[in-house]
């Protein structure tokens, strides 16, 4: 009989793996393990808790074990030791059983390494934890990127938005019909439900919400899209409401679905370049019925249409993430410095060619979930045309985001 106590650890062993030394999205794995085993629903919660758990507290999870370790120790064993530590200082688990099963854990990979793993970990256990910490250790954030946002937006507004991000999110979505009506039917079904304030739009729900389960989820009521995009998506205007819009960079199609939902007599083109996200792209547009809307495969970089051709554009481009620490903890170890410099070669190359092919007048918002000013207003200041920006710093109600509305 498989112990799976254990097999989540060892699980969770590789996902922290894949994420912290392979740089892989924690999603993007846990999605692939949870697919190629049926865990019982307790046993996938867990094992998600200790992932992301570990990624949210990895610096003061690091400072605290380390005190204990005189030289580094492999990557596979170093992750454990966070693993451990996670289960000790945050959750409800009784220490003699987070010792030991992590300490099984890892015996199938570092055997060699079990009795130190043992030895840490206990140390970790009979005592207490840190009381001093560096900045970036108490905030949870790498080096450089603390010293970035404490230089751009003040320590107090980076310790504020950072404890926002050790919580784990509630689940926001895009109600696409009366709001109040919609609402009514999810609390006589017994979900706890809040408007929200920054979108017309917006529901939020309690985190983890099994979105298949809510009120007109097979009939497209709804589709799953944090508030800040909606805010960015509600700043592209169209005249006479008619015309042909370009959402590019599109996948998964929350930005479309809400901009033909806004715009029903106009023609919505959903560009994706990536083939593999397209087909969750054509199923979400499937499931709300937006007969609006086309998908097609393209490199928004090169686009297959004449300058001056287009009404107006939403241009939610590839970024670092950085915005979205609270939903996504592993952005901060994905992507450094040299990361986001890349990604503002690509930003800008993206925002040029949506300009080419905008009409003159029309509207432009180029958004990213980053708050780097490096990819804010750093990448918009040098074109003409730039109406507002707006930046939202992440809170308990919405993520992190940046967006700015061109007219050309």
């Amino acid at each position: 009989m498989i112990n799976y106590s254990i097999n989540m650890r060892m699980f969770a062993l590789n996902v922290l793996y894949a994420v912290l030394v392979q740089k892989h999205k924690a999603k993007a794995s846990l999605e692939y393990i949870c697919q190629q085993h049926d865990f019982p629903s307790r046993d996938a919660a867990l094992l998600r808790e200790m992932v992301y758990g570990v990624l949210r507290h990895y610096f003061t999870l690091e400072a605290d074990v380390s005190r204990f370790i005189k030289q580094k120790p492999e990557d596979k064993s170093r992750v454990a030791l966070l693993l451990g530590a996670y289960q000790l200082r945050h959750m409800r688990i009784p220490n003699h059983a987070a010792v030991s099963e992590t300490v099984a854990a890892i015996k199938p990979y570092a055997p060699q390494d079990a009795g130190f793993i043992n030895a840490v970990l206990r140390k970790v256990s009979s005592s207490e934890p840190p009381t001093k910490y560096k900045p970036h250790q108490r905030v949870e954030l790498p080096k450089w990127m603390y010293s970035s946002w404490r230089d751009a937006l003040g320590a107090d507004a980076v310790q504020t938005m950072m404890d926002v991000c050790q919580q784990t999110p509630n689940t926001c979505i895009a109600v696409l019909g009366e709001r109040s009506a919609w609402i009514e039917k999810a609390e006589a079904q017994g979900f706890s439900v809040q408007e929200g304030a920054l979108s017309p739009y917006a529901i939020l729900l309690a985190p983890n919400t099994n979105i298949t389960t809510l009120p007109e989820y097979d009939s497209g009521g709804f589709i799953v899209m944090d508030q800040a995009p909606q805010v960015a998506t509600l700043a592209v205007s169209l005249a006479h409401k008619t015309g042909r819009i370009l959402d590019l960079c599109a996948a998964p199609g929350g930005k479309t679905a809400l901009l033909a939902h806004r715009f029903p007599k106009a023609s919505i083109t959903a560009v994706e370049l990536n083939p593999k996200r397209i087909p969750r792209l054509q199923e979400n547009m499937a499931r709300l019925t937006l007969a609006n809307v086309e998908v097609i495969q393209a490199d928004a970089s090169s686009l297959p249409y004449a300058d001056n051709s287009i009404d107006a554009i939403m241009l939610d481009a590839p970024c670092s993430a950085s915005g979205t620490l609270r939903r996504h903890p592993d952005a901060k170890f994905l992507h450094d410095k040299t990361s986001v410099e890349e990604a503002v070669k690509l930003q800008t190359l993206l925002l040029k060619e949506a300009l080419r092919v905008l009409k003159i007048g029309g509207t432009l918002v180029y958004a990213v979930c980053s708050i780097h000013k490096e990819e804010n207003e750093a990448v918009v200041n040098p074109f003409k045309g730039v109406q507002s920006t707006q930046r939202l710093l992440p809170s308990d109600t919405h993520d992190g985001f940046f967006f700015a509305q061109i007219i050309k």
